[in-house]
């Protein structure tokens, strides 16, 4: 089954969709008394090349790619007309992009209306403090709530040691060592992952962020990159911006290029 036909399946069996899909007063402010007339309110739940798929609460619509649609990312809340059309792109809570290099687009959109980053780096000889602090500045630049999740604590002999060297990076910093394949080791980080709360991922390829979605979801969702014994690195094992929902009734993002 489509990853996306399942999501919103499962979305619209619920009381509340769009609660549950991450709508807050923030985007209830943005609102006329037109825009409550025949029209929809949707979140963009998954970007690929040929356009956006968005999911009000009456399902889900394709919108193609066209000259008068704007740029959006996965996160992002549009307004749509009674024909289930693209009418408005509202304001972002938070948005993450980058430098498209070598590109005529000035910026790539990566994920917008997140709520916290759970910043991913393994404790193996991939430990890098230097990185952990760019990866904070990014995160606290775009105004989101950042949660350090150092996986492989279970491979790693002075796991403590190392994570109290990222707690020194600020006091009242959240860390958490996890093994990514153990359940309740990665329940730690359900409290992020309340009903409509907007969760996503950083880290750099190979610190198993794969392993970390497939057990927040309960399934394999993703496909988990080999991991070559000499160095440690995984392959990129993700290739288009999706949402996920979670049982906690979080919202999870699978983005790379964060």
């Amino acid at each position: 089954m489509n990853k996306t036909h399942s999501f919103c399946e499962t979305l619209l069996t619920q009381p509340n969709p769009l609660k549950l899909l991450g709508w807050k007063p923030f985007f209830q402010l943005q609102l006329t008394l037109d825009d409550y007339e025949d029209t929809l309110f949707a979140r963009v739940i998954a970007h690929h090349r040929s356009g956006y798929v968005v999911v009000s609460e009456q399902g889900e619509t394709h919108l193609p790619i066209h000259a008068s649609l704007p740029n959006m990312t996965v996160g992002d809340w549009v307004i749509l007309n009674h024909q289930q059309q693209f009418s408005r792109l509202l304001e972002r809570r938070s948005l993450f992009s980058r430098k498209a290099a070598g590109s005529k687009v000035a910026e790539q959109l990566i994920a917008a209306n997140v709520d916290t980053v759970f910043i991913v780096c393994s404790l193996n000889h991939d430990f890098n403090l230097s990185r952990i602090e760019r990866y904070l500045t990014l995160v606290n630049d775009a105004d989101v709530e950042p949660v350090i999740v150092l996986t492989k604590a279970d491979l790693c002999d002075d796991a403590d040691e190392l994570k109290a060297q990222v707690q020194k990076l600020d006091p009242l910093l959240m860390v958490e060592s996890v093994n990514g394949l153990n359940e309740s080791d990665v329940a730690k980080l359900m409290s992020w992952c309340g009903e409509g709360q907007t969760v996503a991922f950083i880290g750099s390829s190979g610190v198993g962020k794969s392993t970390l979605v497939n057990t927040l979801l309960g399934e394999q969702e993703q496909a988990t990159g080999g991991i070559r014994e000499d160095d440690s690195k995984g392959r990129h094992t993700t290739t288009s911006r999706s949402i996920h929902l979670l049982a906690s009734g979080g919202i999870l993002m699978d983005t790379p290029g964060m």
